[in-house]
């Protein structure tokens, strides 16, 4: 079962629209296992806190607005 990056908005949990380049077009970035889409959470934030280092972004994100859902839809 695929799963997918959730992000907690006001309205509550939803997709967070993640999504990859594939034969010219965007589609929506899933993952076959949860340990996979862990790892891109885990890329993410290292990315985020390389721009907040680099004066790139204001402030850090919080891994607790994010998480992993299986894709339902």
């Amino acid at each position: 079962m695929p799963y997918k990056i959730e992000l907690l908005y006001f309205s509550g949990w939803a997709d967070a629209e993640w999504t990859k380049e594939r034969d010219g077009h965007t589609e929506p970035l899933h993952f076959h296992t949860a340990d996979e889409a862990q790892s891109a959470l885990g890329d993410f934030f290292a990315d985020v806190k390389w721009a907040v280092a680099g004066g790139n972004m204001d402030t850090d994100e919080s891994a607790a607005d994010y998480r992993i859902a299986f894709v339902s839809d």
